[in-house]
């Protein structure tokens, strides 16, 4: 029974440390993270927003910064390709801009 609540105790303060570990800026965080400072840096940086263009010309066209994403069981969408590259493959099928 000690032994039992000994490990319960230790594993209560290891995940105590990890939590507090983790930085506040998102510096250690999961791939399903959402950072929505990321997201304005990103389309500050690029001066287009991608979820805006509704057509695959308009997407593909304006900047090499969007992808278009196209999907059987969702709309086609026009992103960023950093959220593009995000996306899961079963789903969406993406193509970048033709140099």
């Amino acid at each position: 029974m000690a032994a039992r609540a000994f490990t319960s105790l230790l594993l209560a303060l290891l995940l105590l440390l990890l939590a507090a570990s983790a930085s506040a800026d998102g510096g250690r965080r999961g791939l399903h993270a959402y950072v929505p400072s990321r997201k304005r840096a990103v389309r500050g940086a690029t001066g287009v927003d991608c979820r805006a263009m509704a057509s695959r010309a308009e997407c593909l066209g304006k900047s090499e910064w969007c992808r278009w994403c196209r999907s059987d069981a969702l709309d086609d969408m026009c992103f960023v390709s950093a959220e593009a590259w995000r996306l899961p493959g079963q789903i969406f099928s993406c193509e970048a801009p033709s140099s």
